[in-house]
């Protein structure tokens, strides 16, 4: 269908006009903050004002970033064979390639009205791609089909990512003392944006949610333990990414002095970094934590620096911050077969094979014990299967339901539990129900992303639940639909709605496995 010009609306640096088609109209690349370039490891400042009117019809910058290097997702596993190359493709499918800079605060409005004239519920998309890679612009987080199905105002964002976002300067200079959160920061920037500004866009900045899978959902955790984003959202929705606890300070400062060691640079010479070429500097930083090893895991993500970020948002209890802000959680049943993908044996491997990595990651005693369990919960599976719901379920799955025990104890607002258990039937239905794969069924974009979903009508029926029952929460704070009662969490019936061609609410679901990783 043709495009068409919206009328101009005004905001608060400058107008803006977008286009509109099928009853959406949509705003890409509206700067809320100025150029990170500027004051790079600082807190990001509102945008130069504007004359006229600015056509937003085009993405803007993506935040500078490494490009995806498999070897970590794949645990060092050779990345030139067919099959590898194939799950990349395959899986790289709705990402948006390129146009990188620091002049990247900007984001994308999608409105069945960009008016005042009524006010919507309003969903804010904190994007994947651990605290790294990624952006707002990517075609399967395309806002069109929330907003049409659900009379709602979807924004999508980008930040600042790696050494740019999270590198933590602190304990080097105070001109950087927030640098480990500026990532963070940005998104309280465009949050604040949305509070002055989407009352014109048909929005209500009075009931906003921020939602956000893998390092999105872990942003969403560390947004509700961040003082300066209290009161600009009301419900949250962690996707696979619980964030039980961030970086921690120390580790965080050793990393960035190995990251001058790196560059050549005197620690009494910090400010150098922010003139330095930024690829430079990100290429440092990778290799900075690389050489820590299994230490310098996570190291560039948001840090608990006493300041901007006081405190672990879920641990030791859930944060006091956001004590009335209900929160939706849960994974995909099996998460982890997207990172065991690359390894040798994928699919083919043998129930001793499968014992003898359990063994290697978990110990001897409980590395048999945890075969025992999924042997006995599926035992129709292939062993490949027992090792990776395994890798799922001691960690995205049972921190999902730590974070929810752990909210769900404030006694304040509820939590909802979900789990994925839809399986696509691509690679021979290998991958089971892999991570990212509720991104394009929550989006209702299920065309985005055909070859990771497959084909036929499934994929649509599925999209057509889940995107709903995102659309209720975001509405009025409960996910359940005409048909499909979803009760709250809670620890004597741990209620969890399992979304799969059909889906239905659950108590306890693979009760076994959660005792074992809850022992």
């Amino acid at each position: 269908e043709k495009s068409a010009p919206t009328a101009v609306v005004d905001t608060s640096t400058g107008k803006v006009r977008g286009l509109r088609a099928g009853g959406v109209s949509t705003f890409l690349g509206i700067p809320y903050g100025g150029d990170t370039g500027m004051h790079r490891f600082q807190p990001a400042r509102a945008p130069t004002p504007w004359s006229g009117v600015r056509d937003c019809h085009a993405l803007g910058h993506q935040a500078p970033q490494l490009a995806i290097n498999s070897s970590g997702m794949t645990g060092g596993a050779s990345l030139n064979t067919d099959f590898i190359k194939q799950i990349m493709t395959i899986f790289r499918e709705g990402m948006e390639e390129g146009n990188e800079g620091e002049d990247c605060l900007v984001l994308n409005v999608y409105t069945p009205d960009a008016s005042p004239r009524r006010r919507r519920p309003v969903m804010v998309w904190l994007h994947g791609g651990g605290f790294s890679i990624g952006s707002g612009g990517d075609p399967q987080y395309d806002g069109n089909a929330l907003a049409r199905r659900g009379d709602v105002v979807v924004v999508t964002l980008n930040h600042r990512l790696n050494a740019l976002g999270y590198l933590y300067l602190g304990a080097l200079h105070e001109d950087f003392a927030d640098s480990g959160n500026a990532g963070q920061l940005d998104i309280v920037l465009a949050l604040q944006w949305v509070q002055d500004n989407i009352a014109a866009f048909g929005g209500d900045a009075g009931n906003v949610v921020i939602f956000g899978e893998s390092g999105g959902g872990s942003k969403v955790s560390a947004m509700l333990a961040t003082p300066s984003a209290k009161g600009l959202f009301h419900k949250a929705v962690i996707q696979s990414g619980p964030g039980l606890t961030m970086g921690d300070k120390a580790v965080a400062a050793a990393h960035a002095e190995q990251t001058l060691a790196k560059l050549g640079v005197a620690r009494a010479d910090v400010h150098k970094l922010q003139t330095l070429d930024h690829k430079a500097v990100m290429q440092a930083a990778a290799a900075a934590s690389a050489s820590m090893g299994a230490g310098g895991r996570g190291v560039m993500s948001p840090v608990v620096d006493g300041r901007s970020l006081p405190a672990h948002p879920f641990t030791p209890v859930a944060t006091e911050l956001s004590r009335d802000v209900p929160v939706m959680i849960g994974s995909t049943k099996d998460e982890s077969t997207l990172f065991v993908a690359a390894t040798p044996g994928f699919g083919t491997l043998t129930e001793e094979q499968v014992r003898t990595r359990l063994v290697g990651m978990l110990g001897e005693k409980k590395g048999v014990a945890a075969l025992q369990v999924y042997k006995t919960l599926r035992p129709n599976d292939r062993p490949t299967h027992w090792l990776t719901r395994v890798a799922t379920d001691m960690g995205t799955w049972i921190n999902s339901i730590r974070l929810a025990e752990r909210k769900q104890a404030q006694r304040a607002a509820p939590v909802y539990m979900f789990r994925l258990d839809w399986e696509t039937p691509i690679l021979d239905g290998l991958m089971k129900s892999p991570h990212g794969l509720d991104v394009p069924l929550v989006f209702d974009t299920v065309d985005r992303r055909r070859a990771t979903l497959g084909p036929g009508p499934e994929p649509q029926r599925v999209a057509t639940v889940m995107s709903q029952a995102w659309i209720n929460f975001a509405r009025r704070g409960d996910p359940s639909q005409r048909g499909l009662p979803w009760p709250p969490y809670d620890t004597s019936t741990r209620q969890t709605l399992l979304f799969n061609t059909n889906s239905r609410a659950v108590s306890d679901p693979d009760r076994a496995a959660r005792e074992f990783w809850s022992g």
